[in-house]
């Protein structure tokens, strides 16, 4: 297909596509109609439990437009899925003990006949341990490259969490071939039973397989990271952010990100600096990752909208917090365009204070980035997920601030400084505050004795 096609984790908005596509494709592949017709009541049964009860483990391909062609769900937790079957079973029997009765045809009424008759004796048995897993694509992405990807995907984040065996059940109308082709793919058949259900519309007969594969798929640990991070450059900054970057990587050698703003404070831009611009670009010739750091960073123009947020905490420099989408939309837009012009890769997006509206995540996935961050998490974009990191970073305009400040990076330390990987964030002034000095070098120093390199954002998601 030459529309490219995301895999991403589940979210909740995508509920109701992923119940249609269980209802387009339940019946051998297509829609479920001809066999029953409650199109609701067979969607949330082979569906809700994974959305509702373990939607973590959940992945969708999303195409064009926002549309779902497919997803891929898994039940880790035997006692939430059957927890959650139980719960909603009383509802879903008098629904279709209601409709068995008062509304449903003849092709529902016998498919509701063979689940209580034959339903149970016709499901193979099924491991004891192991991750449960439901996939269903639309026949626009079958037999592509895609579904396998997606597959691949789900069984490296299930190794990820540790889990090595997964199964499945299979309905296929060719017996011997089923088996030889998901053996290519590493499964083993560990029980087959015909399924009579479909007699009335195929006169062939119909299999339901289980398949099992037990593979540790758990990464190998890599070795520990410090992902580094210089806030705020511009052209005034430029000399602090070239000391920090001096600083830093005698220290811990490696790369990291500079957050750069297009036009800090509505004052000098950075593409009316010639400095600037040669620092940047050799900047990123060396390697490192130059990220659109907002386009103003100030609320100059906007309203307080939250005192606490705009005020107290980021002191009128959250530029992007409760910022209109389509003002968000152009002022990143117009970023892009310096970052094109100048010849750079424009791989990140990061919100001045960290503070942005989620429902900016997907608008800054579709214009192509690899990542942005909040102050907790650093979000993936092609792989759809976050990632806890909280940075460590200090706050240092006001004499109190600094107080905690010192206090809060030993306690910062003992938690997220022992991580595999760790997040430091660095903002113009801080090197020249004697005690943030001290602090930042012994803490780099004892990084680097003990195996870790410094890492950029961009590098850090795309490896």
């Amino acid at each position: 297909m030459s529309v490219p096609i995301l895999i991403r984790y589940y979210r909740d908005e995508d509920r109701a596509q992923v119940r249609q596509i269980c209802a387009e494709t339940g019946f051998l592949g297509d829609p479920v109609d001809p066999l029953f017709e409650d199109r609701e009541l067979f969607a949330d049964f082979l569906t809700a439990p994974y959305t509702d009860a373990e939607p973590e483990n959940c992945l969708v391909l999303e195409g064009e437009g926002r549309r779902l062609l497919g997803y891929i769900m898994g039940s880790r937790c035997f006692w939430k899925h059957t927890g959650y079957l139980v719960y909603r079973m009383p509802g879903w029997v008098i629904r279709a003990m209601w409709g068995y009765f008062f509304s449903y045809g003849e092709p529902s009424r016998r498919y509701l006949r063979w689940v209580l008759s034959r339903g149970r004796r016709e499901t193979p048995s099924t491991p004891k341990r192991g991750v449960h897993f439901h996939i269903n694509l639309l026949p626009e992405v079958r037999g592509l490259s895609i579904g396998k990807v997606l597959f691949d995907t789900f069984l490296d984040r299930m190794g990820e969490l540790g889990e090595k065996s997964v199964f499945g059940q299979v309905i296929s109308k060719e017996e011997r071939r089923t088996e030889r082709m998901f053996a290519r793919y590493g499964f083993r058949l560990t029980d087959r039973r015909e399924v009579t259900k479909f007699r009335e519309q195929r006169k062939d007969p119909v299999y339901l397989f289980t398949l099992v594969q037990v593979r540790d798929r758990t990464p190998p640990p890599r070795p520990p990271r410090l992902i580094l991070s210089l806030h705020d450059f511009h052209p005034g900054s430029r000399h602090q952010i070239e000391e920090q970057v001096q600083f830093c990587l005698s220290r811990c050698p490696g790369h990291l990100s500079i957050l750069v703003v297009p036009h800090y404070h509505h004052g000098i831009r950075v593409e009316d600096s010639k400095e600037s611009l040669e620092f940047l670009s050799k900047s990123q010739a060396e390697g490192h990752d130059l990220a659109i750091h907002g386009f103003f960073h100030d609320r100059k123009g906007l309203p307080v909208a939250s005192r606490f947020w705009t005020q107290w905490y980021s002191a009128n420099e959250a530029e992007f917090f409760s910022l209109p989408p389509d003002e968000a939309a152009q002022r990143i837009t117009a970023a892009k365009e310096l970052w094109m012009r100048q010849g750079w890769r424009a791989r990140g997006f990061v919100a001045p204070g960290w503070l942005y509206s989620s429902t900016l995540d997907r608008e800054l996935r579709e214009m192509g980035f690899r990542y942005t961050c909040t102050l907790r998490d650093v979000i993936h974009f092609p792989q759809g997920k976050r990632e806890r990191a909280w940075a460590g970073t200090y706050s240092l305009r006001s004499v109190w601030r600094r107080a905690l400040a010192r206090a809060w990076h030993p306690l910062w330390k003992s938690r997220w400084g022992q991580e595999s990987v760790v997040r430091l964030s660095l903002h113009p002034q801080d090197l020249e505050v004697p005690f943030v000095r001290r602090q930042l070098g012994v803490f780099l120093d004892e990084l680097a004795e003990r195996g870790y390199r410094s890492w950029s954002y961009a590098d850090h998601v795309e490896s």
